[in-house]
């Protein structure tokens, strides 16, 4: 179909689509394949499936610390008033089973596994409540997120602030210091990949309390140990009295949501620039225009987000178009039309070439399509040790 544009001249639905969108680049490491506009500036959020009622959304009208963040107070709201009833229904009257549990498991992972971790992770970093509300408790009720509706996704109560915040990004994907840090393995290595991902398994139950022990944060230590000791004191005292209950509604959630975190962080720091390792635009990267981006808060644009945390993540878009030349002064890379889960499957299999052939230049030096797979497979390497530290933290 045809519309007019100024009165004169015709172009394309599609074309006119395009004009609203912003031009950040081309594909292929020549940048001469196909126009890449930032269709997700356009997009309609789909983070959350209902609202609440009218009264409950002027509530939060009014206790919000940025009204932008609605999206993340729906979403709350959708699993307190779906999951928290199933899940005491699974302890009060069902019966005991394993279809029933399997049910629960699955069928909530896939509603909102993702949806939740993106929402606890903004919400973790900015403020989610004025510190007003809640009659001056908001600092209280700010930490609902990693003290009450974690553990029902498998994650041990109030250690995620400890985790993301504190360790991930200070220390910033650096070998021996981050628990989730990617750099020493062979990133498409899917053995190695098992490693870390049962490392963080096991080890976090002592290495994240350790950390905040030999840094002599004592809060944070005592935090963490309470809510990891709670969380696993919990589930053996339930394991007693449901063991069926116990399995599906917290190991379960554990191994799952350990398995998606971890899968995750390796896919967004699978590719470290060995000759600075520390420079956030060399140790993440940006996935465009993929349906995650719309589900996930904008978590494609995890580049931006380790440059500065404090980005809203409403203004990623725009802030990726003005920032756009030093994405490719700094070589960053950039992948169209994938996500992060994409990533790390084309890496496990080995597929270079098929993300190779959905970068985008976006001001980078100009590179044949070998060239660009061959950078990648450089930026999968190991580095531990003095290579791994070759540059303090930069931009």
């Amino acid at each position: 179909a045809l519309v007019a544009v100024s009165g004169t001249m015709c172009v394309s639905e599609q074309k006119q689509k395009k004009l609203s969108a912003p031009f950040v680049g081309r594909r292929g490491g020549m940048g001469d394949g196909a126009e890449v506009y930032l269709d997700d500036i356009n997009k309609p959020r789909q983070e959350y499936y209902f609202k609440p009622p009218a009264f409950v959304q002027r509530f939060l009208e009014r206790s919000l610390h940025d009204v932008r963040d609605m999206e993340i107070a729906y979403l709350y709201w959708n699993i307190i008033t779906t999951m928290y009833p199933a899940l005491i229904a699974i302890w009060t009257v069902l019966p005991a089973s394993n279809l029933i549990g399997a049910a629960y498991l699955v069928g909530f992972n896939v509603l909102y596994m993702q949806r939740f971790i993106l929402a606890m992770h903004y919400s973790t970093h900015k403020r989610l409540f004025k510190k007003e509300a809640f009659f001056g408790l908001a600092d209280y009720v700010n930490r609902f997120n990693i003290v009450l509706v974690a553990p029902v996704f498998g994650i041990p109560c109030n250690t995620y602030w400890l985790h993301h915040v504190v360790m991930h990004h200070v220390d910033n994907n650096e070998w021996n210091k981050d628990l989730s840090a990617t750099e020493a393995y062979q990133r498409d290595n899917f053995l190695h990949w098992m490693v870390y991902w049962v490392r963080f398994m096991a080890g976090s139950w002592v290495e994240l309390p350790y950390y905040a022990f030999k840094r002599r944060r004592w809060d944070l230590f005592a935090g963490c140990a309470v809510g990891m000791g709670g969380s696993m004191g919990l589930y053996l005292y339930l394991r007693t009295i449901n063991p069926i209950a116990a399995f599906w509604t917290m190991a379960a959630p554990f191994i799952a949501v350990s398995t998606a975190l971890m899968f995750g962080n390796w896919s967004q720091h699978a590719f470290v620039k060995p000759e600075d390792p520390r420079c956030n635009f060399g140790l993440a990267y940006t996935v465009l225009n993929h349906p995650d981006n719309q589900r996930s808060f904008n978590d494609g644009w995890h580049t931006l987000h380790h440059v500065n945390s404090q980005i809203h993540w409403s203004e990623f878009p725009n802030k990726f178009v003005e920032r756009l030349a030093e994405h490719g002064e700094k070589d960053a890379l950039v992948f169209d039309g994938i996500g992060f889960f994409d990533v790390g499957f084309a890496l496990f299999t080995r597929n270079h070439g098929f993300l190779a052939d959905r970068y985008v230049n976006v001001g980078q030096k100009k590179r044949s399509r070998d060239e660009v797979i061959q950078l990648l497979k450089d930026r999968l390497a190991p580095l531990r040790g003095s290579t791994a530290k070759k540059t303090t933290k930069t931009a």
